[in-house]
């Protein structure tokens, strides 16, 4: 990748006094005044844009100490300008390629709709309004309202429950109140505070026995040397990257961007160097290895339209892939049934008033893909694991289950994870990579299974229910169907692998993927999410993230019901 000149930052002249923030810091970034750019053509498309100029323009907070403040020489510093020099690094070839602009959290999504920005990384809370406006990368922050405490407290309060007759010390004004009132069944004891660097002062000298407030405020008491440590948190607000919407290869480059740092460790490195002792976000990692280059970005085209075109046929067009029990499959009657087939025919009901309004169209996952760039279908269904390879070609709704090598064994066996399995008759099917897995996940346990490789699953299956084998291990999506079918057979809530499983969506539609993505919230946040879960499954749901807040719009389709 072509190596670009050294460019100065790009800011607002600041205002008011702004102090540093941290004791273990990276090099700082000065602040300088650079020229507007000049304007490049409206019709390009943000990674174009991106590599014309030669920069990224980065939206950042100049006053959130370990995530972007400003020192006492006068630099930027903290964890998002370190993200960012990481990104421009591995896009443009140069760290310092990059123009650091200062925005609010209430001004960051008009930036980036005014095009002032190309991302933002501000400690923008990923919300349900938000997500209506712009488009949002992986987490990278998990905030939420936390506690503060000492280290010597840590085995005693575990979260709100435990401050029961204990002292909390709160900033005068915050949401940290009204949020504790709402989740202990206690009346809790408060300690106001005029600022928060007063509240950890009182901590540390005992006045209080917890600070409360937000995760991304407290971890300023974690510095170098700190006997502070943090609990929770227990309320969810994810903190992710923004950007435009309907920029599917500038998404695409965030993306798999992110899923690189955390394979290769350079998330944990940063993550560590500005908040060595906060608990960091779950993360999703995609199986596969595919990668984007900034340049190979510019040529990704978004499909548009899509809640148009249902609105105007009335009707869902789904692609399925059907012979996937119990996701999407024909039953004995021939008429399509499963998990997924319950859940968009959900969706329908809830966009047009009718849980039928959904037309099935059989198709191998390749030829779904295809019809989704095409627009010859609006979903995908059937097991479609969300891999980096996937991310290229379309686009995922948030994940609706689990899957990766799991365990089947006959009902009635007390194996119930790898360790049992110590000294046992093991089968997998050869060539499928189950074999390795094993054996590298037994290895780290020190069990060592007796593994006989088997060609076909159906051998496995009869070696199982003959007792020639204690279990069989395979990718889960394969096991489950079988298992269902055969009578005496099941599959154990273990998973040696994860790969999360999603319905497939039109490359860059970002209208749709949200529509998609917030009435999957919905469903979680009523329950009826689990519910239909629970009518195929008989272990727990994934943990959805659920992002605070509330839709602007209906979640219809259809502007009235019949």
């Amino acid at each position: 990748m072509k190596r670009v000149a050294f460019v100065l930052l790009h800011v607002l002249v600041l205002t008011g006094a702004l102090v540093g923030c941290a004791t273990n810091v990276s090099t700082p970034s000065p602040i300088e005044v650079a020229p507007t750019p000049t304007p490049l053509p409206p019709n390009m498309s943000l990674p174009q844009r991106i590599q014309a100029r030669g920069y990224l323009i980065l939206g950042v907070r100049y006053d959130l100490p370990l995530f972007c403040s400003v020192t006492e020489e006068g630099t930027l510093a903290g964890f998002e300008v370190d993200l960012g020099r990481e990104l421009a690094r591995r896009w443009l070839g140069d760290p310092e390629a990059v123009h650091f602009r200062q925005v609010r959290s209430d001004t960051a999504v008009e930036h980036i709709l005014a095009g002032d920005v190309d991302l933002a990384l501000a400690a923008l809370t990923h919300t349900q309004e938000r997500e209506e406006q712009v488009d949002f990368g992986p987490t990278y922050f998990l905030d939420g309202q936390a506690l503060l405490v000492r280290a010597s407290d840590v085995l005693t309060i575990t979260g709100p429950s435990d401050l029961a007759g204990r002292t909390i010390g709160v900033v005068e004004g915050s949401e940290a109140i009204d949020a504790l009132e709402a989740t202990v069944e206690f009346t809790p004891t408060f300690q106001i505070y005029t600022g928060l660097d007063q509240a950890i002062e009182g901590l540390a000298r005992g006045e209080v026995d917890a600070v409360a407030d937000l995760h991304r405020r407290l971890v300023r008491g974690l510095g170098s040397g700190s006997d502070l440590r943090l609990v929770g948190p227990y309320t969810q607000a994810p903190v992710a990257p923004a950007y435009p919407s309907n920029e599917p290869g500038f998404a695409d480059l965030v993306a798999l961007t992110f899923q690189e740092m955390w394979v290769d460790g350079t998330f944990a490195d940063l993550y560590g160097r500005w908040f060595p002792e906060a608990p960091w976000p779950d993360v999703e990692i995609w199986p596969g290895a595919a990668t984007i280059t900034l340049e190979e970005a510019t040529g990704s085209a978004a499909r548009f339209g899509t809640i148009d075109a249902v609105r105007s046929r009335g009707r869902l067009r789904v692609a399925m892939v059907a012979d996937r029990p119990p996701f999407a499959y024909l039953d004995a009657m021939g008429a399509p049934v499963g998990y997924e087939v319950r859940l968009v025919s959900t969706l329908a009901e809830r966009w047009l008033g009718d849980p039928l309004a959904v037309d099935l169209l059989p198709a191998t996952r390749d030829e779904g893909m295809r019809m989704l760039r095409t627009g010859e279908a609006d979903l995908l269904i059937g097991a479609i694991p969300h891999t980096q390879e996937a991310e290229l070609a379309a686009d995922f709704s948030l994940t609706i289950y689990v899957a990766g090598e799991s365990m089947m064994i006959r009902a009635g066996s007390d194996i119930g994870g790898i360790a049992g399995l110590d000294g046992q008759r093991v089968a997998v099917v050869s060539g499928t990579g189950s074999e390795e897995i094993l054996r590298r996940v037994a290895q780290d346990l020190q069990v060592f299974p007796v593994i006989i490789p088997k060609a076909t699953l159906e051998e496995a299956i009869a070696a199982l229910e003959a007792g020639e084998v204690v279990a069989i291990v395979g990718e889960r999506t394969e096991l489950l169907g079988p298992a269902y079918a055969t009578p005496g057979l099941g599959v154990t809530a273990l998973r040696l692998t994860q790969v999360p499983l999603a319905l497939g969506l039109p490359p860059g539609d970002s209208a749709f993927r949200d529509l998609v993505n917030l009435t999957l919230q919905a469903m979680v946040r009523d329950g009826t999410f689990a519910a239909i879960y629970g009518e195929w499954f008989d272990d727990s749901p994934p943990e959805v993230e659920l992002w605070p807040g509330s839709p602007t719009q209906p979640l219809r389709v259809a502007t009235s019901f019949p």
